[in-house]
């Protein structure tokens, strides 16, 4: 038997090629799209612009928004966990972006406050 954190095989099975793929997709993705926006500032600084001037400020209302996906992300992965009897796997994600979710709204309202 060989034991791995997600799935125990037995003699004879394999990992799907899904467990593998999925990941060396993402980094790929991820690497093009750093590229990209690396070759995107290349060109406005040859063409003497200035990349930082034409990034819009952050809103504070944007952490808010993030916040309150991840936090419904979380309460999304509970109510399936406790609706489906899925997998006990799902409480440790849903419990993180929750928590998470939790800690950027109340650094909205803290920064809110303040300013």
């Amino acid at each position: 038997m060989v034991y791995s954190w997600f799935v125990t095989l037995k003699e004879g099975e394999h990992v799907e090629w899904t467990f593998v793929l999925v990941p060396i997709v993402g980094m790929l993705v991820a690497i093009v799209a750093i590229l990209a926006e690396h070759r995107e500032k290349m060109a406005m600084i040859e063409r003497g612009l200035n990349p930082k001037d034409l990034k819009p400020p952050a809103l504070p209302q944007d952490l808010l928004k993030g916040s309150l996906v991840l936090a419904g992300m979380g309460v999304g992965l509970l109510l399936t966990q406790l609706v489906g009897r899925v997998t006990p796997w799902l409480l440790l994600p849903a419990f993180l972006f929750v928590g998470i979710g939790g800690g950027l709204v109340a650094s909205f309202f803290l920064t809110r406050s303040m300013s």
